[in-house]
């Protein structure tokens, strides 16, 4: 083929799958103009789900299983009990939105927590008993078909408050957090097994109690043959703290992965050569972000090796736009924006760790799959749910609209390629799998993950100078950036210290196109930072503009997903550089992409 002028198609390969076609350079109509993409205004639309899911009325219990097409959009999967009315939502969906409460308020610029947040925190807080672990009714953990009637102990929520609280502690300060957080630390601990100074636990995320592990009720006979989440609130614990029994706690159990000491974890358990698994993607993922977080910060490579090949092994099962599967195998082509978040979690910290152009996977996600599923009272949304309730009384449907509007800024569990329905067989009926849209609560929280994950990776101030990692608009301490439109190729830095700047174009951009102005004028092209990813402005003023532009490639890309066995549909993707403009075959319901 020719080469078409501004275009690297050897750089191209390297992060599209597939047969990449109709190539050529995105030509602006007009000036470049600023990206419509706002972060802030995500976080802020965030906020608004993340107030109007919890119910003050039940202790600000927090809904799972939630299904926007129907009416009403709450019905329960599993039967309610005395202690809680979605039971699936305990120690999981509130915990999983605790963190994200002051994740969006720094996003949208708010400095204090409202009654909502403040309930959700005092009711996960109400969990713990004196041995510091968080006890709950266990549903989230063995789904609707078995009923357990006692507590048992959450190895899955108590490390998730040890997160809330040590990230608490990092915000305000305050030290009796971080030693209830080292109180928690120590009862996670406690009851780990020990393969000479490996840790594991033997049922993985399973829950626990009087030295035994639940693994035979309903969804537990798998889950219990997955990773458990440990590894990043010890990270996390020991970066706020400072205190390395937390370093070593992580390093205990991620030697454990690797040296594969959990018991009986079968086609579940990650292959260390390739980073193939079968399974819930999810409970891997949870587990390889912390991997990858430890990896990076220690500069271990058996880490980074081990977290990098399960994660391109996710992304090879799903594609180069962010959409990760749900399962497996799966049995339809579903993507699980709980997955989603783990990727971006797990990308910022392999970017990190010396792969820098992970950080356009991240940018692609965020574009693309977060952008396109936070959900709102779309005009096509609205005329497809007035449709499908034609029969309904006209008062009801306007009921079941208000409550739906309390959701807005949340995010679709799950999609397809071009979809927010994937539920095709009794879309309208009332149900998390009926009504077609579905929308899980441990969802929409991790979704805000990727949000909060990229805003911190826009700018990050390392010892060498400040990095300007993605094209995408922060107003940072350090820097603010203003990020064009994908197809003009081009961002803006106004310094706010002095120093070096390293500015990273898309690594697939072609280099001899890459230009660089400083005070207005061209200046000459000097190649550093991690891998020779970065353009160096060194001696940079405060105050200083600085601008960075490439051409843009326009592409299609046509791909087989492997996540659905037996299953041969192509794919087609129309891109404009990082941005997806369309999606072959189009999405029937709500399509997430509309072409250009």
């Amino acid at each position: 083929m020719p080469e078409v002028p501004g275009v690297s198609r050897i750089e191209l390969a390297k992060q599209f799958r597939g047969t990449l076609s109709d190539i050529g350079t995105a030509s602006p109509q007009d000036a470049a103009e600023a990206d419509d993409l706002d972060l802030a205004a995500m976080a802020r639309a965030a906020l608004n789900y993340l107030r109007g899911n919890p119910d003050p009325q039940r202790n600000y219990e927090c809904k799972w299983s939630l299904g926007p097409l129907g009416i009403p959009c709450h019905v329960l999967l599993a039967p309610p009990r005395s202690d809680a009315y979605d039971l699936i939502s305990l120690s999981d969906t509130d915990s999983r939105m605790d963190w994200q409460y002051a994740h969006m308020r720094q996003m949208a610029g708010e400095p204090k927590a409202d009654a909502v947040e403040e309930g959700v925190r005092r009711r996960i807080r109400g969990y713990q008993r004196p041995d510091h672990l968080v006890w709950v009714n266990p549903a989230a953990f063995t789904g609707p078909d078995a009923a357990v009637a006692e507590e048992w102990a959450s190895t899955w929520g108590t490390a998730k408050l040890l997160y809330s609280l040590t990230e608490t502690y990092e915000r305000t300060g305050d030290k009796t957090l971080a030693a209830e957080a080292r109180e928690i630390l120590l009862a996670l601990k406690k009851i780990a097994r020990w393969d000479g100074p490996r840790a594991f636990y033997p049922a993985g995320p399973a829950p626990w109690k009087d030295g035994q592990w639940l693994t035979g009720a309903g969804w537990c006979s798998i889950h219990a043959r997955n990773y458990p989440f440990v590894v990043e609130p010890c990270v996390r614990y020991w970066e706020c703290t400072g205190d390395e029994e937390g370093l070593e706690l992580a390093k205990a159990f991620t030697e454990g992965f690797l040296a594969d000491s959990q018991p009986g974890m079968g086609e579940l358990r990650i292959d260390a050569k390739t980073g193939a698994f079968q399974g819930h993607v999810h409970l891997h993922t949870h587990a390889i972000w912390g991997v990858a977080h430890l990896g990076a910060i220690l500069n271990e490579p058996r880490y980074l090796q081990w977290a990098g090949r399960a994660y391109d092994f996710v992304v090879a099962n799903g594609t180069d736009y962010g959409w990760s599967p749900e399962f497996l195998p799966q049995p339809e082509y579903r993507s699980e924006v709980c997955t989603v978040g783990d990727m971006v979690s797990t990308a910022v910290w392999l970017a990190r760790g010396g792969r820098p152009d992970v950080w356009d996977q991240v940018e692609r996600t965020i574009r693309t799959t977060i952008r396109r599923s936070q959900f709102f009272l779309t005009p096509a949304f609205l005329e497809l749910f007035h449709r499908l309730h034609q029969d309904k009384p006209r008062e009801e449907v306007a009921r079941a609209i208000v409550e739906l509007r309390r959701l807005e800024g949340g995010f679709v569990a799950q999609t397809g390629f071009d979809d927010w329905v994937c539920y095709f067989a009794s879309i309208g009926k009332a149900g998390l799998n009926e009504n077609g849209v579905q929308m899980m609560g441990c969802c929409p929280p991790e979704g805000m993950r990727a949000l909060w994950e990229a805003w911190n990776g826009v700018v990050e101030t390392r010892p060498e100078g400040v990095f300007i990692n993605m094209t995408l608009g922060r107003d940072h301490p350090a820097a603010r950036v203003r990020a064009f439109r994908p197809q003009d190729g081009r961002m803006d830095v106004e310094a706010k210290r002095p120093g070096a700047y390293f500015l990273r174009p898309p690594g697939w951009a072609d280099r001899a196109s890459v230009r660089l102005m400083r005070r207005g004028k061209a200046t000459p092209i000097q190649w550093g930072g991690p891998d020779g990813a970065y353009v160096a402005a060194p001696d940079v003023a405060a105050g200083e503009r600085i601008s960075l532009a490439w051409a843009v490639p326009r592409f299609t890309q046509t791909f087989v997903p492997t996540s659905v066995p037996g299953r041969s549909d192509s794919v087609s993707v129309r891109w404009v550089g990082n941005e997806v403009i369309g999606v072959e075959p189009r999405g029937k319901y709500l399509p997430m992409f509309e072409a250009k």
